[in-house]
């Protein structure tokens, strides 16, 4: 039996059961700090139970201890906000109340509403706070955004333009606690599996200090920013078998009949919003973390891995090590506002495969690979809308290999290169595009937007067809592809017939 000091035995009683000596059982109560508490006393090793209840409060995990949650475990980001909204004098269905400190976000039954940042709504027009609050965007109004909220620094008032312009006096409002994260990982062995987060700002992240960590089996239903992030040197942990979604009052699907009214969801976030919000976010992460087997559904962007500072080539790479060996693998991504997976920074040894991506607005987003090799193979790309496989930003220098892909349906080209860097000829020279499958998809498989040169990577055994027998024994062999040698997934034997068949699935296999 370990022994701890009876001040805090007595301290921890009320809400901590002993199950065993390296077992601590939590129950929620209204104390703020009961998961605090319990996590104070556990020492490396132990196993921290959370029992069915909601949690409200935020916790730094700096021993390698497993945090576990029972079926019905929440973890809470907001508290109830109570507050005397008043009409707003000559804004129609607008309200407003004076609030002393800007929330980090509001939510309505524990969905997030799209937020205005009043400093980037100031150009006069559609796109003005004011002219959104009251009509919504231009095209489809509250059509997919069905509330829309602002606070004014210099007012310090929070103003508010509830769902079809009621009055938000009876709505189950409430705001971001904190801008913290809810559970912060900054040691080795650490393990949070069971969870759900619902909320919060962020919901975990893996920073400076995780190695050897595992989030698995949590569910992240509501975000404010980002689902789950893995910064500042984390290493060699893996995020798997974990749900996020968004959780916001956002209700679209990328589709080409009502693509323009689409894109203005992307264009509230990005012009004058808060700009992305990431499902499973990497910037500057360590080596080796694994993304596998998670499934997204309505977020902004699925995956990312980059960094901003470094989509241009005028800009230097901070750290080409940054990202080294990450795996992303058997992930399901649909119903993006933007990008189901992006690339960037060095992309060195990053390997990504078998994924499916289901009406993704961005599709998968390459931005500025610098470095490689980068191998893409034995994905799904299905109706994809605008993009499924998306060259932009500016050239890639990087070795990189796209492979054994599958796409399926869409609005555009299977590959499509679209520079933002007018000042340069886009160029791809590295990289290799091999034994790909465009099915049904509407303008064939690469499409050359107007600014960019023709495509001058290497290619070779990529199909277009309505009929997807037609791709049985087509490919070229990878096996000793690079250097004699196999790329990823395509080690011998990979194939049974005369020769590999084209895109993400090998018949009989």
């Amino acid at each position: 039996m370990r022994l701890i000091s009876l001040p805090l035995l007595l301290a921890v009683f009320s809400v901590v059961t002993w199950a065993s000596a390296e077992e601590i059982r939590v129950k929620a109560t209204v104390s703020s700090t009961v998961l605090a508490d319990a996590v104070a006393v556990a020492e490396a090793g132990d196993t921290v139970i959370l029992e069915a209840g909601i949690y409200r409060e935020a916790v730094k995990l700096s021993k390698a201890i497993i945090l576990r949650g029972e079926p019905g475990a929440i973890l809470e980001g907001s508290d109830p906000l109570k507050a005397d909204w008043q009409p707003v004098a000559g804004m129609n269905d607008v309200f407003s109340v004076e609030l002393k400190k800007q929330p980090e976000g509001l939510l309505a039954a524990g969905a997030f509403i799209a937020e205005i940042r009043w400093d980037r709504a100031q150009k006069a027009g559609e796109w003005h706070w004011q002219t959104l609050l009251e009509k919504g965007t231009p095209l489809s109004g509250f059509k997919q955004v069905q509330a829309l909220w602002m606070y004014h620094p210099q007012e310090k008032r929070a103003y508010l333009r509830w769902k079809e312009g009621a009055s938000p006096a009876q709505a189950e409002l409430a705001v971001v606690r904190s801008n913290k994260p809810l559970i912060e990982i900054g040691a080795s062995g650490v393990v949070v599996e069971g969870l759900t987060f619902q909320g919060g700002k962020t919901a975990i992240e893996l920073g400076k200090g995780a190695k050897d960590c595992v989030v698995r089996k949590c569910r992240v239903d509501s975000y404010e920013d980002t689902g789950i992030l893995i910064t500042d040197g984390a290493s060699q942990c893996t995020v798997e078998n974990c749900a996020l979604t968004r959780g916001a009052l956002e209700d679209w699907r990328a589709t080409n009949e009502i693509r323009r009214e689409n894109y203005e969801i992307w264009r509230l976030h990005k012009d004058v919003g808060k700009y992305d919000r990431v499902g499973i976010d990497l910037i500057e992460p360590g080596v080796a973390n694994r993304i596998l087997n998670n499934r997204f559904d309505r977020v902004f962007d699925g995956i990312c891995l980059g960094d901003y500072r470094a989509e241009s080539l005028d800009k230097p790479l901070p750290d080409a090590e940054s990202g080294r060996g990450t795996e992303i693998a058997y992930n399901v991504i649909e119903n993006t506002r933007d990008s189901g997976i992006e690339l960037g920074t060095g992309c060195i040894e990053v390997n990504v495969h078998h994924n499916t991506l289901r009406h993704t607005h961005g599709g998968f987003r390459f931005k500025v690979p610098r470095i490689g090799p980068v191998f893409v193979h034995h994905n799904h790309l299905i109706e994809g809308t605008p993009f499924n496989l998306w060259f932009s930003m500016d050239s890639s220098p990087a070795e990189g290999y796209i492979y054994h892909n599958t796409f399926e349906g869409g609005d555009d080209a299977a590959i499509v290169y679209s520079s933002f860097n007018a000042m340069r000829n886009f160029a791809t020279p590295k990289w290799h595009v091999l034994n790909n499958l465009a099915l049904n998809v509407r303008d064939g498989f690469f499409e050359q937007r107007k600014g960019t040169p023709p495509r001058d990577f290497t290619e070779s055994n990529n199909l277009i067809t309505k009929d997807a027998s037609a791709a049985e024994d087509k490919g070229l062999d990878l096996s000793t592809y690079r250097n004699g040698k196999p790329l990823p997934g395509c080690e011998k034997g990979y194939y049974h017939g005369r020769a590999p068949d084209v895109g993400a699935a090998e018949k009989g296999r």
